[in-house]
């Protein structure tokens, strides 16, 4: 498990990510299978908030050692990306439903 601080700790991981390109499955909010495409090989990544603090873990072997890896980074890109489309369809449907109306 590893604790998210901040982007600059994901940039190898990050940069390796784009030159890959792996493709990244939503199986739930915070459930991601990573696919790297070249070989084939496929990893989960868990994305989870505690305590106001953000971890996520890969089941690859570098995630294995809490070691960010470009799976991890593709999932927490798609992560962030669902995060800010749901939060947007809440704030959506909130001002649609206003009880105050």
């Amino acid at each position: 498990m590893i604790q998210l601080h901040s982007p600059e700790q994901l940039t190898k991981a990050i940069i390796k990510a784009r030159a890959v390109k792996p493709f990244v499955r939503i199986n739930c909010f915070g459930s991601y299978t990573v696919t790297n495409k070249a070989t084939g090989a496929t990893y989960t990544v868990e994305c989870l908030k505690q305590g106001g603090r953000r971890f996520a873990h890969c089941s690859c072997k570098a995630g294995m050692r809490a070691i960010p890896c470009f799976q991890l980074a593709a999932a927490l890109s798609a992560h962030i990306q669902l995060a800010t489309q749901l939060a947007e369809a809440d704030n959506y449907l909130a001002d649609l439903y206003d009880p105050r109306d």
